[in-house]
């Protein structure tokens, strides 16, 4: 719990959080989901893995991991979801509200 106090509590900072995505095929026909998550409005040494969730419809919600972020940052990732042919609803940063952030879902 250092982390949260150092991070939120001492420092007071309070990320922003730009989350852009989409969903495409590859040559097999499985889903590949591309995204782009930019962190903002902490400093250098701000740390934090943001959970990823896809929601695939019918009211099921998954977790997909999660991504490293540190300081005023973008990452951008490629990630093949093998065996996975329909595309799924929609990407969600924080779905459960697990990351204490200012989160624009797009």
């Amino acid at each position: 719990m250092n982390w949260f106090f150092d991070e939120y509590v001492y420092e007071t900072e309070f990320p922003t959080y730009k989350f852009e995505y989409s969903f495409s095929n590859d040559a097999n026909g499985d889903v590949v989901f591309n995204f782009t998550i930019t962190q903002s409005g902490v400093s250098r040494i701000f740390f934090i893995l943001v959970p990823i969730y896809l929601d695939m419809g019918k009211g099921k919600v998954v977790w997909l991991g999660s991504a490293r972020m540190s300081g005023d940052h973008s990452l951008e990732q490629h990630v093949p979801l093998k065996g996975l042919k329909p595309k799924p609803k929609r990407a969600m940063l924080a779905y459960y509200n697990d990351v204490l952030a200012n989160i624009e879902n797009h």
